[in-house]
């Protein structure tokens, strides 16, 4: 797509974009150690399907409950199919109907001079519904690797049980302080706004991720624990922390409304290296 970046989409594949490259050809997606394995269906542990590329969360990303209704693991969007609408050199419009909860999710792609612009709409089918939708790209983070969030003064830990309030610092802005087979998901304190990340490899080379509309923010660092390769995810979201059955409780998710679509959107920009 576009002259000076290119995204590889499967829609098969839950929509997911299996590669992603800046313009000087290099790969910011980790790979795939076996991209002829079918696509997956139904309700699997998405850390055992070989976690890799970009794939889209929603309506939650820990399996939860909801008025009765199971959420498997990651959502329902990633093992399903999607749509291709319009396909050109330079744009991608898909769609799919969540089967969870009753929704419907579009996404465009369109080709910019570094990257790409992501338009997103979701919708309700019947009543009004929560919903949690979350990006979880997984960007390759070789050693010397960092994460650079502009105004943000403190993060919180979700694998931990106490949920400790941390200091956001150099040390956990990499992969590289995680042992091996290690790994770490933060949130952005919900009291801060913050609406852009940058990674930036070890040679200058940077990818940052801005977005609107998203008023929180996870990150996850992977060293091998589920990886096949060192991976930070930057995660702008509609809702706090991973499940959708917490956020409700705690007043953090979004709600569909029948008739009144939500919107939002994110960019891509990828530099070369200095």
């Amino acid at each position: 797509m576009g002259p000076a970046a290119t995204a590889t989409v499967d829609p098969a594949r839950g929509g997911k974009i299996l590669s992603l490259t800046g313009p000087d050809g290099r790969e910011w997606l980790a790979q795939s150690g076996d991209p002829a394995h079918p696509p997956y269906r139904g309700d699997i542990v998405f850390t055992d399907s070989d976690p890799a590329g970009w794939d889209e969360c929603a309506p939650s990303i820990d399996p939860c409950e909801i008025a009765g209704r199971a959420i498997p693991d990651h959502g329902d969007l990633w093992t399903a199919e999607w749509s291709v609408r319009s396909a050109r050199v330079d744009s991608l419009r898909m769609s799919v109907t969540g089967r969870s909860l009753g929704y419907r999710l579009s996404r465009s792609i369109v080709a910019t001079a570094n990257g790409f612009r992501f338009d997103y709409r979701a919708s309700a089918i019947r009543g009004a519904i929560p919903f949690l939708w979350a990006a979880h790209p997984q960007f390759v983070s070789p050693r010397g690797s960092a994460l650079e969030l502009a105004g943000v003064v403190t993060v919180i830990d979700v694998l931990d049980a106490a949920q400790p309030r941390m200091s956001w610092s150099k040390e956990l802005a990499t992969v590289d302080s995680l042992p091996d087979g290690g790994c770490r998901k933060l949130y952005v304190d919900p009291g801060t706004q913050v609406d852009a990340a940058t990674l930036r490899h070890p040679d200058g080379a940077a990818l940052t991720m801005s977005w609107q509309n998203c008023p929180y923010l996870g990150l996850w660092f992977d060293h091998g624990a589920f990886s096949r390769q060192p991976v930070v995810a930057i995660e702008p979201s509609l809702g706090f922390r991973d499940s959708l059955s917490w956020a409700v409780k705690h007043g953090r998710s979004a709600t569909l409304i029948p008739g009144r679509d939500l919107q939002w959107s994110l960019s891509i920009e990828m530099s070369s290296a200095i």
